[in-house]
């Protein structure tokens, strides 16, 4: 097929997607699909670890995904070295901003609290993938701009701003040893911005801060595909009035440690299972009664243990493939830390029932679609279990 012809095909295809898809749930953690949530959030080799990790892209060349719900990713490549694609309907990057940001404009706009202003779209403006396949290294990067606008009327003034909230994401790629690494880097500047009510001075942000990094290594040991990796994601937020800005500055952390084995046990099946710690925190610069430069909210810690299974049957029925697969997710959740009020604040852990997810994969030429199915969410005697994600991917 010519290059002018499988841009085409790439065009029309994300054309397609993004307009049939919804806008993923705001999250610092990235989007997923229905074969990964089939498998119970395995970290197996999937095209959606190029939400995690941009430089992926190169291993995914002329593929085109959406899933329903989630997000939407496509890949195209211009040469052996060289390939440009977008990330679409994943949220924004700094949930805990936005929601502040929000919740900042509506109050500048609605002093007595009783009114909420309109936003012209959901900070879903497609993110540009660059891809460098060098052969010894690759290097991708994810470059951002999320915006939204905003307007509102209180009946005396008429109000209008917006969140932006530019940045950019870098990763790479390399061999060390007998292990593939990782690693990733991104920053952003996200801001808000309001003017129009009589009286008052502009609305703006006096700081803004979005950090993400992380680093992944992968090796095959015993037969076994391992993979331990981390990431960091932090973002800081301060906003002002005019030249004089708020006494209260937050930081909101995420970290993400993780440990994953993968592999066959016959030819067509796979196995996969690990464990993922989530560490949140968020952090404010406003003193307490005590006069404490900073007060800590307490820290939430999430364990989760998962296991998946997947198998693939070649030209069953009228497919060239199908797949079937389940996992099962256990999670342990507890609140620790030492807030300003009681230093020796904890909680109990919450011990989750173990959730099992099962799932289809059926494959014709190009397209496949993929099914992940909620057991413990029975919709009838005939329609059987809900549908959890729905996932189409095109090769071209």
């Amino acid at each position: 097929m010519c290059l002018f012809s499988k841009t085409k095909t790439f065009a029309i295809a994300t054309a397609i997607a993004l307009l049939s898809i919804s806008t993923a749930p705001a999250q610092f953690t990235a989007p997923t699909n229905a074969r990964v949530d089939a498998l119970a959030g395995a970290h197996v080799s999937d095209i959606s670890g190029i939400y995690r990790y941009p430089v992926m892209m190169t291993g995914y060349l002329d593929h085109v995904q959406a899933t329903w719900g989630q997000g939407f990713v496509g890949v195209k490549s211009v040469s052996s070295m060289f390939s440009f694609g977008v990330l679409a309907n994943q949220g924004p990057l700094a949930p805990v901003f936005t929601a502040a940001a929000v919740g900042r404009l509506n109050g500048y706009a609605f002093p007595a609290g009783l009114g909420a202003g309109n936003f012209n779209d959901n900070l879903v403006i497609p993110h540009l993938l660059l891809g460098f396949d060098l052969g010894a290294a690759a290097i991708g990067a994810d470059v951002f701009l999320e915006y939204a606008g905003y307007s509102a009327s209180n009946g005396t003034d008429d109000v209008s701003g917006s969140i932006t909230h530019p940045g950019a994401r870098l990763s790479g790629k390399f061999g060390v040893a007998d292990a593939e690494v990782m690693v990733k880097i991104g920053l952003g500047a996200p801001s808000v911005s309001a003017s129009g009510v009589a009286g008052s001075d502009k609305l703006t942000s006096n700081a803004g801060l979005y950090l993400e990094t992380g680093a992944e290594a992968g090796m095959s040991l015993g037969g076994a595909d391992w993979v331990l990796g981390a990431c960091y994601t932090r973002s800081n937020h301060r906003f002002a009035l005019g030249n004089a800005a708020d006494p209260n500055a937050t930081a909101y952390s995420l970290l993400n440690v993780y440990l994953g084995v993968e592999f066959n046990f016959v030819e067509t099946a796979v196995a996969a299972a690990g464990y993922s710690l989530n560490r949140s925190n968020s952090v404010t610069s406003q003193p307490d009664v005590s006069g404490s430069p900073s007060q800590q909210f307490p820290i939430d810690y999430s364990h989760s243990l998962y296991a998946g299974l997947e198998n693939a049957w070649e030209n069953a029925w009228i497919f060239d493939s199908f797949q079937l697969r389940g996992g099962a997710l256990y999670t342990i959740t507890s609140t620790g830390g030492k807030p300003s009020d009681n230093t020796n604040y904890a909680q109990p852990a919450i011990h989750s029932t173990v959730q099992p997810v099962v799932g289809i994969g059926v494959s014709k030429a190009f397209a496949t679609i993929d099914l992940s199915l909620n057991p413990g969410a029975w919709g009838g005697l005939v329609t059987g279990p809900d549908v959890a994600l729905v996932t189409a991917t095109i090769k071209f």
